[in-house]
């Protein structure tokens, strides 16, 4: 099970973007985020489709905390609030 807290907060309803971006990668299942915590959490089979998720999560504005891409906030991010 991976444990990914994000730099980028997210509402709740914009979650479901994430959710369905992150479904689309083969071999990934039980996708859960946690608004609050800014944490999204998923099971995994092969490293590869951590990577991919990770990549994924960089990609629509939510990179893994503490790997800070550019200095300004991410405008391009699934969340709309």
């Amino acid at each position: 099970m991976a444990k990914i807290h994000v730099e980028q907060g997210f509402c709740k309803s914009c979650s479901v973007g994430i959710k369905m971006q992150l479904q689309e990668i083969e071999a990934i299942s039980n996708v859960r985020l946690y608004p609050k915590e800014s944490l999204v959490t998923f099971n995994f089979i092969k490293a590869d489709k951590l990577s991919a998720a990770l990549n994924v999560l960089s990609d629509i504005g939510y990179p893994e905390k503490g790997e800070n891409i550019c200095s300004e906030p991410f405008s391009n991010t699934v969340c709309s609030c």
